[in-house]
This record gives structure tokens, sequence and C-alpha cells, in this order.
């Protein structure tokens, strides 16, 4: 197996410490962090998708909720051709390869890119489907809204046995190779992907952390784990993390 990182655009948090003024002051901090999707290719050419990225249209004016404090301490910067479907072409892949689309959890830079793979399934765990629904979905950051119409993914409840520190799993292929985690902090609802080969194995940690460093301040149980058993740790807004991947 494989891993793709894919940067699909930037982002930029404000500047200053926590508190009131945070919101209200236009301070920027100079550094972005990328906003990445991973693209995982099973041998004989299947691929999933790990997580959709960013949308273009996060850029345009009026597209956040002005209501909503939340969005008004980051912004993101990305061009239509950042977004996960023509990146995939850029590289020779057609979007319709993808099969499945995974889902670390549904905050708008993990899934503004899903509009391209309606073909696919989608998965999701169900706790964190059920807390992005509805009115209170867009009370706590989220935005249905824009989601694919009729999107109806496939919701995981996590059946099976626990993996090192994870409590329970889902095996999205039977064999072991590829095992959904609940991975809560971020999102009680979270999710992590873990990919085992017999070469190498990835621990894809969504924001689980912003990077594989500071995952050993978050999470060090998972992170000492992760060292012991040779995964490579890829989280969703880490630098270093198209090099990891290779």
């Amino acid at each position: 197996m494989r891993v793709h990182c894919l940067v699909t655009g930037h982002v930029r948090a404000k500047a200053g410490a926590r508190g009131l003024r945070r919101y209200l002051v236009e301070e920027w901090r100079d550094e972005t962090l990328p906003v990445h999707a991973f693209v995982v290719e099973e041998e004989g050419g299947a691929l999933i998708l790990f997580d959709a990225g960013q949308t273009a249209r996060a850029v345009a004016p009026g597209w956040f909720p002005r209501w909503q404090p939340f969005f008004r301490l980051a912004r993101f910067e990305l061009a239509g051709a950042d977004e996960v479907a023509p990146q995939l072409r850029g590289r020779g892949i057609d979007p319709l390869r993808v099969s499945r689309v995974v889902l670390s959890h549904l905050h708008t830079d993990h899934v503004g890119g899903l509009d391209a793979f309606t073909h696919a399934e989608v998965l999701v765990a169900r706790t964190e489907w059920e807390r992005a629904t509805g009115l209170g979905g867009r009370v706590r950051g989220y935005l249905p809204q824009y989601w694919p119409t009729g999107l109806q993914p496939t919701l995981v409840d996590f059946e099976g046995p626990p993996v090192g520190p994870f409590p329970s799993s889902h095996d999205l292929g039977g064999d072991g190779r590829l095992l959904l985690v609940p991975a809560p902090g971020h999102t009680p609802g979270h999710a992590a992907l873990l990919v085992r080969d017999l070469g190498r194995s990835w621990l894809l940690a969504g924001d689980l952390a912003h990077t594989a460093a500071e995952l050993e301040h978050v999470a060090p149980t998972i992170a000492e784990w992760c060292r012991k058993e040779g995964f490579v740790v890829l989280t969703a807004h880490d630098p270093a993390a198209a090099d990891l991947a290779h």
C-alpha cells in the first residue's frame, strides 16, 4: 500500500493569547499551516480518500456564518486547483477511482471536497454524525448546509476489538490492514485510520494533534504506541506530513 499526501490549501490562525480580544482584533500569524487530505492506494489500485480537504468556496465573502465566532479565528487560503479532485487529476488519477471516503470528522476543512465524490461510499463515526447534523451542529461550528445534497454516509459504531491504546475498531477490509479507530478529543466523534503494510505503517490522525510532535503532549500513550509499533503519524496540518508520507 501507498499513502499520498495532498495539500488542499492553507489555514492562517489569529495571533495573540486566547480570550475575547482574539475574536475582535484582526491580527494574524505570519505562518500558515497546510490542510491535508490523504489517499490510500491499495494493492490492485483501489483508492480510499481520508478526509476531503477544503473547498475553494471557503475564501468567498459570506461563506462562513457571521454569527458563529469560531470562524473568526482562522482564514483559509486556496484556489480551485488546490481542491482534492483537481489535484488527483493533476497526478493522472481519475477521482472516480476513489471508492470510499473516510472522514476523521465533519469540520469544513475535512469535508470541503466531498462534492466530487458523490459516487463513493462515505464513512464517518455515528457519534460525529449525530453531533454535526441539524441546528445543534451549526451551533457547534459545523456547516451541514454545504454538504452534498442527500449525503447519507455509512455510520461507524466501532464494534471491533481494541487495538493498542484504542478501545475499539472498525475493519474496513476484513484483513486488519485498514482499521478505523475512535480518537476523540478535537471532537467527541473524531476518528483516525491505521494503515498497516508489510514495509511501512501509518496513523492518519486527522486533527487528533496539529503535528506529529504535538501528539507527544496531546496523546502521549498513542504517540508511544506508534513509535513502538512503527507507525508514521500523519496529521491534517503538519507541514512535515508530505515528506513523512513517502
